[in-house]
């Protein structure tokens, strides 16, 4: 078994992170500064634009389902594809909301 390739992965890892700048050219990755333009988006905030996301996936999917049901449509394809990535996202985002309240759960039977 060759390590080689592992440990000049390793040796490439910037301080204060756990990704390897994999890439030779590219620039040292840095963690982010407070007040820096990524930091300022709240959990909230992303969960919301996440959520809408979904919402008009599913929104589409229906109409798409629906044009072609009624044939309005003849877009077989494209309907399948939408009717599919809408159902990814909310299996995703069912999974993410079971992970969130196994946490919380978690949280809430600590003793403190």
């Amino acid at each position: 078994m060759d390590i080689n390739p592992y440990a000049s992965a390793m040796d490439r890892v910037s301080p204060g992170t756990f990704v390897p700048d994999i890439a030779p050219a590219a620039p040292a990755s840095q963690p982010l500064a407070p007040g820096d333009a990524g930091a300022t988006t709240s959990f909230k905030d992303t969960v919301k634009s996440l959520l809408n996301d979904v919402n008009d996936k599913l929104s589409t999917a229906g109409q798409m389902s629906q044009d072609l049901a009624t044939g309005r449509s003849n877009d077989l394809d494209g309907t399948v594809k939408s009717v599919e990535e809408a159902s990814l996202a909310f299996q995703f985002t069912m999974a993410v909301r079971n992970k969130l309240m196994e946490a919380y759960t978690e949280v809430q039977q600590m003793q403190f």
